[in-house]
């Protein structure tokens, strides 16, 4: 078996996003590491500009779903299901619309961003909407456990050969 150099940035974008819609196969870490980088900036830079929380999280779903496909031929790629990236991002987009839609959690950034910061204010709106806090802690623990799970399984080697995903892309026979 021979190892195949790592992909530069460029031909590590332009094939990731040629499969920006392909679940099955395989992708090496080259591949997958420049697409997230560019995914994750992307992210940061709209994101930033948004105008709402809620339009911030809807966004925020939408651009992270264009990394969706690469972790799972990554995870893949070291003969792991990609289930595993799958339910870890529907804790996020779940995360994402209890945060842009929480009445309680745009009060305080309202509280925080007017800077009239108030301690009472501000315990009278966690009190109201503890629920609201209780469900967004839980999920946020949930995504970000799954979230670390998945990441240590991208760190992973390829799976030397064929796996029931397909041929490696990183090792071919000479």
């Amino acid at each position: 078996m021979k190892e195949l150099p790592s992909l530069g940035f460029i031909e590590a974008v332009k094939l990731a996003s040629s499969r920006i819609l392909e679940f099955k196969g395989r992708s090496r870490r080259s591949e997958f590491w420049w697409w997230m980088l560019v995914v994750i900036i992307t992210n940061w830079v709209i994101t930033a500009f948004a105008s709402s929380l809620l339009v911030s999280a809807i966004m925020s779903i939408i651009i992270m779903f264009f990394g969706l496909a690469a972790t799972a031929r990554r995870l893949q790629d070291s003969g792991k299901s990609a289930v595993w990236v799958y339910i870890s991002y529907g804790l996020g987009c779940a995360t994402q619309l209890v945060t842009g839609t929480s009445t309680t959690v745009n009060k305080i950034m309202e509280e925080l961003s007017t800077g009239s910061f108030n301690d009472r204010a501000i315990e009278k709106i966690v009190e109201k909407g503890s629920g609201d806090i209780a469900l967004l802690s839980c999920l946020s623990l949930a995504m970000g456990i799954l979230a670390f799970i998945v990441f240590i399984m991208c760190l992973l080697d390829s799976t030397r050969g064929a796996n029931k995903y397909g041929e490696s892309p990183k090792y071919v026979n000479e």
